[in-house]
């Protein structure tokens, strides 16, 4: 039987660290992945203070053994053997980086850990994206390193980070300016949720749908106490009511009731793509769906309109 094994260097979350020795650094981090098993190793940081480790640096290896016939063939082809081999190991990175996230949370304690992500499968096999430019290395048994730089299938679609409509040009740099001295800036409940619609445009889809859904209700009950107050409701009466002010009932009659006609056929639109939101939300928390059947388009649009909603409702209250 075959063991291979695949060496990279690992871009580790933000998390500090302190007290580690020589031998701590030479003892990795060890658990089973679905296909293989993962060693973490966090290297000596030549730029700490105090022994404190500020931006982690390290290696990831991931151990097959033994290895699957498939993945012994694909290290050492071309064509369409390499690309599966390469998506067998990128797979068991981003099992290893998630279950790393998840283990810093738990186990670790970490609660104020930046939010991060796994490199995308390119970023992985580029050397330039990497600390010392190594890129990925593979092993069969007991012989040399060697490189593993398969030939990867143009992505689809864009970067998000370089999508048209997402470039900051000078006009758009004179809209910040504008913005900057009118002193326009976005905060609180519709600050959060642009930072939402970022995790949706990262593969978060399911989180963002159901944080975003929380944010348009929160406002829409505060929204709705203001207008049962203004119409004569007594706090006994409102609190009677409570049971009632559902998101779908707060969403689709107490607000439509309450607005003019020429605010609602200004509203109604992103009433309508919040709603869609709400519905994906219900479906997440009861489980009639899974994130991957979620429609990334939906998501992004309603987070849009609750963006346009909160604003609105915060203009109210």
């Amino acid at each position: 039987m075959t063991t291979v094994t695949i060496k990279r260097e690992f871009e580790f979350p933000s998390f500090g660290a302190w007290k580690w020795g020589k031998a701590d650094h030479d003892r990795p981090l060890r658990f089973q992945l679905t296909v293989a098993r993962a060693f973490l190793y966090l290297d000596e940081d030549k730029y700490s203070e105090s022994n404190r480790i500020v931006f982690p640096e390290g290696r990831i290896e991931l151990v097959y053994d033994p290895a699957p016939e498939q993945l012994i063939k694909g290290l050492s082809s071309k064509g369409q053997a390499a690309t599966a081999a390469a998506q067998t190991i990128y797979d068991a990175y981003v099992e290893a980086y998630e279950k790393l996230v998840a283990l810093l949370y738990s186990a670790g304690q970490v609660r104020n850990m930046l939010p991060s992500h796994p490199a995308s499968i390119r970023d992985f096999y580029s050397g330039s994206f990497t600390i010392h430019g190594r890129g990925v290395e593979r092993r069969i048994d007991g012989g040399p390193f060697q490189q593993f730089t398969p030939k990867l299938p143009k992505p689809k679609g864009r970067n998000p980070l370089f999508k048209a409509d997402q470039l900051i040009t000078p006009s758009r740099w004179a809209a910040l300016q504008k913005a900057a001295d009118a002193g326009d800036f976005p905060e609180g409940e519709v600050l959060e949720l642009y930072r939402i619609r970022a995790k949706a445009a990262w593969r978060e889809i399911g989180i963002a749908a159901i944080e975003a859904s929380i944010i348009s209700e929160s406002l829409l009950r505060a929204y709705a106490l203001e207008i049962l107050k203004k119409n004569g409701f007594s706090n006994s009466k409102i609190k009677r009511l409570k049971g009632e002010l559902t998101f779908n009932n707060l969403l689709n009659i107490l607000l439509p009731l309450s607005l003019p006609k020429t605010q609602l056929r200004s509203m109604q639109t992103h009433i309508d793509l919040v709603d869609n939101l709400r519905g994906i939300r219900n479906d997440l928390v009861h489980g009639n769906i899974q994130e991957k059947d979620v429609d990334r388009m939906v998501v992004d649009n309603g987070i849009d309109s609750a963006i346009r909603l909160v604003s609105f409702l915060r203009e109210k209250i």
